[in-house]
């Protein structure tokens, strides 16, 4: 069922988000918060399977990558997104405190990050400003 869109939410129809999440709960929990979007979403759990899903589609307009996957370091794996898709929006998501997580996210080619429990608003306001 497709959730309508309301005034308050950016329309990000034509738009696809890839999310690398490995936890089920964040997965549904993200997927019903963006549905509101109409945008198209795509998971991957680790950062193999996000390596192996840019190698063969379309690079997407955004990602949220979580920080902690059970392969990879989430800066190691958003450094090397930036490397392959310089120009794709990376927003970093944590449940933990980063120390120095500022400056890791620039030097990684991370956007923004945001913290976990995830505030739908704070989600939709920085997925506006990043993805035209």
């Amino acid at each position: 069922m497709m959730i309508p869109h309301d005034s308050k939410t950016p329309l990000l129809q034509g738009k696809k988000i890839l999310i690398i999440e490995d936890d089920t709960v964040s997965r549904i929990f993200l997927s019903e918060l963006l549905q509101s979007t109409h945008a198209e979403v795509d998971f991957v759990r680790t950062a193999y399977e996000a390596k192996k899903y840019l190698d063969t589609h379309q690079a997407p307009n955004a990602i949220l990558l979580d920080l902690r996957l059970p392969d990879m370091d989430g800066f190691e794996l958003a450094a090397a997104i930036h490397r392959q898709h310089g120009d794709v929006c990376i927003i970093a998501q944590t449940a933990y405190v980063v120390e120095g997580i500022d400056e890791k996210c620039r030097q990684s080619g991370i956007d923004a990050h945001i913290y976990k429990p995830i505030r739908r608003d704070n989600l939709l306001d920085l997925l506006g400003q990043y993805v035209k």
